[in-house]
């Protein structure tokens, strides 16, 4: 089976930017971006994104708004703020070196064991196993791994089938040729079974089970929240708020200030936007409205034409259109 695996990935697999001039700083953020958002959307803003912080030197030294504006569109904000720190923590303990033994990886703020895996078995050679939501799909697949595969049973069967898997000689491209065959093949619906170089060992195959696993478990109800936002305008700027750390969505960002936030009156409904944060809808209406005699430390004037540089997340930016 590796030998077929690892033979089809070598002709087939896709170019893509991180898999050229491969370094632990191109691997880790690639990773990074690659969690909850796919290939196709990922590509335009690594590029961007590595042309802007081209080591790790350079993203620890950048401002965070900075960063988060080169992250604008991609959501989970926190991925960025966590790479930031992560870079920081390189440059004041490290010298901007990266580490490449398991535990330090696994230190770095925002690195998980999938991560560590990915950084270290295609970066540095390493024989170290990943799992994520291809590798499980395929594995459920290919040996007949039923149940929900989130569940903690689940999870640690297929972590030690991808240990017990992992190619000692060429360990990156084993854990690539997993999530490329996941990815392009295996995928969630009508997999390409006939395209597949492992289909001749592949249990669900046989059973004509192709189609009915992986098992789901069923998808949580999406929860509908309202937010009335204000449109604070005097002079050509318009107020902003920076919201705590402790907001459940958007932590840390520059956004419109909510009706919650200042003690002024909503008015005159100017513009609905509707958007999705992890099974939450949100409807914000964006009201207009008068300053408020005293301004908390939260607000701040920010002249028009610089609100693109402070409202990065997508629900701030419709909000603005």
């Amino acid at each position: 089976m590796k030998a077929e695996l690892l033979r089809w990935y070598r002709a087939r697999r896709r170019d893509l930017p991180w898999r050229r001039d491969v370094s632990p700083y191109r691997t880790w953020v690639s990773e990074i971006m690659l969690q909850q958002t796919t290939v196709g959307v990922v590509v335009p803003y690594y590029e961007r994104f590595l042309s802007r912080f081209p080591d790790v030197a350079t993203l620890a030294a950048a401002p965070e708004e900075d960063v988060l504006k080169h992250w604008a569109g991609l959501g989970y904000y926190s991925r960025a703020r966590n790479l930031r720190k992560a870079a920081k923590k390189l440059v004041a303990e490290r010298g901007g070196e990266f580490p490449s033994d398991f535990d330090s990886v696994l230190d770095l703020p925002g690195v998980g064991r999938y991560t560590a895996g990915a950084i270290l078995s295609i970066a540095f050679g390493q024989a170290v196993p990943l799992v994520d939501g291809n590798v499980a799909r395929v594995f459920s697949r290919l040996f007949g791994i039923r149940g929900d595969l989130k569940t903690a049973a689940a999870q640690k069967k297929l972590w030690a089938l991808a240990e017990e898997l992992v190619a000692k000689d060429a360990p990156g491209d084993w854990n690539q040729a997993l999530m490329e065959l996941g990815a392009t093949v295996c995928a969630p619906e009508t997999p390409r079974c006939g395209d597949c170089p492992v289909s001749k060992g592949c249990f669900a195959r046989a059973r004509g089970l192709q189609d009915s696993l992986p098992e789901t478990a069923k998808k949580k109800d999406f929860v509908d929240l309202k937010w009335t936002c204000l449109w604070i305008e005097r002079e050509g700027s318009v107020l902003l708020w920076k919201r705590a750390d402790d907001e459940r969505f958007l932590k840390g960002h520059w956004g419109l200030p909510e009706a919650r936030h200042l003690a002024a009156a909503p008015g005159e409904l100017l513009g609905t936007a509707k958007h999705t944060i992890t099974h939450h809808r949100i409807v914000v209406e964006v009201r207009r409205a008068d300053a408020p005699a005293r301004l908390p430390a939260e607000a701040a004037w920010i002249p028009r034409a610089k609100l693109p540089d402070r409202l990065v997340s997508s629900l701030w930016r419709k909000a603005l259109q």
